[in-house]
């Protein structure tokens, strides 16, 4: 039986929000970048609009990748965005974008995913919390690695 996990990440950045929406969404870019994701496909569109479909291959600390699609099925630039997964994570993806203070932004993520690896169902009553975590830390090593792009001057 599938399990449910429910993450929500938040991302602030001392950029605006237009930019900060620009080189988040920029899912094609990822795998240059974000060291998690081994590929990133674009199936239909453009990678950012209503309709466009993307494949992804993510793998975290623990021994296994997970491959999924993302559909796009709402996108309100530069405040917000919402993804349909199917594949081995089931559910939808929303990214909210807002301005807090001029020139800074705050991007968060709200995940709601199932995984539909039977492994990873069997073991997840044991493992949720480690699963749980290595979520945690991919998004963290995207953090990471995005806040310096976003916040760079662009010339």
């Amino acid at each position: 039986m599938p399990v449910t996990y429910h993450f929500r990440t938040e991302w602030r950045f001392v950029a605006p929000v237009d930019r900060t929406w620009s080189v988040v969404l920029d899912i094609e870019r990822y795998p240059g970048w974000w060291k998690n994701f081994r590929r990133v496909t674009v199936i239909r569109g453009d990678g950012k609009s209503i309709g466009s479909v993307v494949e992804c291959e993510v793998r975290g600390s623990l021994p296994y990748s997970l491959t999924y699609s993302i559909e796009i099925l709402e996108a309100q630039r530069p405040r917000h965005l919402l993804v349909r997964s199917s594949g081995e994570l089931v559910g939808t993806g929303r990214w909210e974008f807002s301005e807090p203070v001029p020139g800074e932004s705050l991007a968060v993520y709200y995940w709601d995913v199932a995984t539909t690896n039977p492994i990873l169902n069997l073991i997840a009553p044991l493992a949720r919390n480690a699963l749980a975590s290595n979520h945690t830390r991919v998004m963290a090593n995207g953090y990471a690695a995005l806040k310096p792009q976003v916040e760079a001057v662009p010339r």
